[in-house]
C-alpha cells in the first residue's frame, strides 16, 4: 500500500508515511472491508465464521459513525452511492456464502497454508526491510506429477461489475502480489515457478454465482523486474527527499484542498 501511494503521487506518500498526518475520515467502504476479510480469514482457519459477531461490527461501525445519516450521506461526494446498513450487511453474508463454493470449483483439492502472514524481508543492497501482510496462502494439487502449486491470494470488495481492464493490468495495484511472490520465495525457497498470484474479487450486489471472481496476476521475470524497480526507485527516491506532486491523482485525495496540499 505503501509503494502504491508513493507511485500515486509521492507527495501524498510523504504527507502520510513520513510526517504522519492523520487525516483519517470514516468510510463504510473501510469499516465493511475489515468485516468481510476477517470473516474470509476465520473461513481459511477454522471452516467457519462469527457470523452474528462481525454482522453485529458492521451495525456497531454504521451507528458511531452516522453512516445511514441523511447529514452524513448528504456531505459525501457526488460518486458516493448510498445503501442502508442492512444491504451491507446482506452483501457481506452474501460473500461468506459464495467463497466456500468458489474455492473449490476455482481450486479443485485446495488446502491452507496460511489465512494470513507477515512479510518483514531484507531488501537487497537497502537499509530498509521490504513488510506486506498476505491475506491468504492456499495449495492445490499440481494437475500433472507430484507437489503443488502455491497460490498469494488478496481480497478485495468491489462494486457488482467488478474491475476495469485498466485496473487489473495497473502496476499499481498488481505490483502488491508481485512484491509478495518475490518475497514470499525467498522466506520459504519455494520455487518461483510453483507459485501463483491473484485477486479475489468479492462483489457488493453480485448476482448469485457471480460474487467472487478470480483475477490472476502473471508474475513472469519482465514483471518481477518491473516491480522490484518501483519499489528500489521508492526507496532511493525517499532517501533524497525527493517529493512531487501529481496533479493528475488529486481526485480521491484526503489532503485536496487542505492546508497541507493545495
Amino acid at each position: 500500500s505503501e509503494i502504491k501511494a508513493w507511485k500515486e503521487c509521492s507527495w501524498r506518500h510523504k504527507l502520510s508515511y513520513i510526517d504522519k498526518l492523520d487525516v483519517f475520515e470514516p468510510s463504510p467502504y473501510l469499516d465493511f472491508g475489515t468485516a468481510v476479510h476477517e470473516g474470509c480469514e476465520t473461513l481459511l482457519e477454522t471452516k467457519s465464521i462469527d457470523r452474528e459477531k462481525l454482522l453485529n461490527d458492521i451495525e456497531v461501525a454504521w451507528k458511531e459513525n452516522g453512516f445511514d445519516n441523511p447529514d452524513w450521506v448528504q456531505k459525501q461526494p457526488g460518486w458516493y452511492k448510498y445503501h442502508p446498513v442492512d444491504t451491507w450487511k446482506e452483501w457481506a453474508s452474501n460473500m461468506w456464502d459464495s467463497v466456500p463454493g468458489f474455492l473449490d470449483e476455482t481450486f479443485p483439492g485446495w488446502e491452507t497454508v496460511r489465512a494470513e502472514e507477515e512479510l518483514y524481508e531484507e531488501i537487497e543492497n537497502k537499509p530498509v526491510k521490504f513488510k506486506g501482510f498476505i491475506d491468504a496462502i492456499i495449495k492445490v494439487p499440481k494437475k500433472r506429477g507430484d507437489g503443488y502449486n502455491y497460490w498469494i491470494l488478496d481480497w478485495k470488495t468491489a462494486q457488482s461489475y467488478g474491475w476495469r481492464r485498466d485496473k487489473k493490468q495497473d502496476i499499481g495495484m498488481t505490483a502488491q502480489l508481485i512484491l509478495y511472490k518475490h518475497f514470499w520465495s525467498r522466506k520459504h525457497s519455494i520455487p518461483l515457478e510453483d507459485i501463483r498470484c491473484g485477486f479475489i474479487l468479492l462483489k457488493r450486489g453480485g448476482k448469485p454465482g457471480r460474487v467472487c471472481e478470480l483475477v490472476t496476476v502473471s508474475v513472469g521475470p519482465k514483471s518481477l523486474q518491473r516491480g522490484l524497480k518501483i519499489m528500489n526507485n521508492m526507496i532511493s527516491s525517499v532517501s533524497r527527499g525527493m517529493f512531487l506532486k501529481n496533479r493528475n491523482s488529486c481526485r480521491f485525495c484526503v489532503f485536496k484542498d487542505t492546508e497541507h496540499c493545495t
